[in-house]
This record gives C-alpha cells, structure tokens and sequence, in this order.
C-alpha cells in the first residue's frame, strides 16, 4: 500500500502528472532527474512527488526537530509543506517569492535578496535554480543570509549524464526550453557540475543519494523519485581566531 507522508494516508493510487504524456523526449534520453510523473499527485492532499521526498528527507537527517527556535526562509513556497513547517516551533518563517500568489507571501528576488548577512539558520529552495536568470547571484546571496553553520536546501532538476549545465547566452524561446529544458519556464539544464555552484559559494557538501539516506523508503510506494539525491549545502561555523 502507498503512503503520503505530509497528509499520513494511505493511497490507492498515485496521481499521474496531467503533462506526462507530453514529455520532452529529450529530457528521457539524458536521463534528466526532477519530479518522477508517474507518481505526481496524492489523491488526498494534492503534494506532489518533490514536496513528498524533501519532507522525506529532512525527516531523515532529523530536521525537523532541530527547528525550534530557528529562523527559516522558505523561497517558492510548497503549500503543502508549510504546516509542517509551521509546527517546528519556528523563531522566524519568512515566505518569499519573486511573484505572491497568496497571502502572507513577501516578494522576495534570490539574485537579491532583502535581508542582513546571516538572516537565516534555513534556507529552503525547492526546484528554483532552474527558473532564475543567474544562478550564482542567487547562490551567493543564499550563502550571505545564512548564518555560520546554516544549511541550504536547494533541489533542482539535473541530467548527471551532462558533464557541464547546458544554458545558452540569451533568455530561450519557450519552444526550445520546453524540449531542451523540461519546460517552459525553465532557463537552463543544470549538469553533473552541480555541486560546484554551492561549493563556489563558499558552501560544503554534495548531492546525497535517495539510497543513502533513504535506503528502506521504496521510492514507488512513498510516491518520490529514487534518482532524485538531497541537494543539501551548509554555510560552515566560524572558527575561533588562535590566541
């Protein structure tokens, strides 16, 4: 039996992405790793795949219960997410977006974000790198509003097959990004050089396997995508200067 882990029912049957039909061959011959269509929607609570196997992966490391008392920027905002969220005894949960579509959103741009160094002990990017016109501003200036010690969440799609992103030099066409990058919307097609925008910023760590982290947690059965890694990055603790 499946199970949705945000609304802790049971499920018959995932929902099938409505677009699924209407992939991009291309995005299938690289083996390009985001949201797995087949599995998108829980009949229930409407979360789909990629809101599912985050939340499944904060729980893994135990983040959740590491939350009190901290201060949370939660860019793009998951709906689905935000109670659970809400329920960790937050000091600060800002809700940013570079549109607001609903309220008690704050427009919030990533290539420039309004807020001190060191804002922030989380800050949550699902699926937004893709979307925003210099990937690296917005990583640096995820790397200034974290606080020495803070971690950044930033999944995206990527094809692990590509040795270097794929992006041209002006803004593409919606034809052309809808086959060469998945959609519409998106402005690039990130590559096995991933880790290295957060590394350049200044942050540690790497992409973490669904089979590390999540090895007991059959991927079918809690409606995620296996091939989806944790793109998890910490801003690392100051060092006391020697006396």
């Amino acid at each position: 039996m499946a199970f949705c882990c945000l609304c802790e029912r049971n499920v018959d049957a995932w929902v099938p992405h409505p677009g699924r039909a209407r992939r991009s061959p291309f995005m299938a011959l690289m083996g390009t790793v985001g949201s797995d269509l087949a599995v998108y929607g829980c009949p229930h609570c409407g979360c789909n795949d990629r809101d599912r196997h985050l939340w499944m992966y904060m729980a893994a490391c135990a983040l959740p219960e590491q939350l009190a008392g901290k201060r949370l920027l939660h860019l793009a905002p998951e709906a689905s997410l935000e109670p659970r969220l809400q329920a960790c005894g937050l000091a600060e949960y800002v809700r940013g977006d570079l549109f607001p579509a609903r309220a008690g959103i704050r427009r919030v741009d990533a290539e420039a974000i309004d807020f001190p160094d060191g804002s922030f002990d989380l800050i949550i990017a699902n699926h937004l790198l893709e979307h925003v016109r210099h990937p690296e501003r917005a990583v640096s200036e995820f790397a200034r509003c974290l606080a020495p010690g803070g971690l950044l969440i930033a999944q995206t799609p990527y094809a692990p097959a590509l040795k270097h992103t794929f992006e041209l030099d002006t803004p593409p066409t919606q034809d052309f990004a809808a086959v060469y990058y998945g959609q519409v919307d998106h402005v690039r097609l990130f590559g096995g050089d991933i880790a290295g925008l957060f590394n350049g910023a200044g942050l540690s760590g790497s992409l973490v396997p669904h089979r590390q982290m999540l090895a007991e947690f059959d991927p079918f059965e809690f409606g995620c995508n296996g091939n989806e890694p944790f793109f998890a990055f910490s801003k690392p603790a100051l060092e006391l200067e020697a006396a």
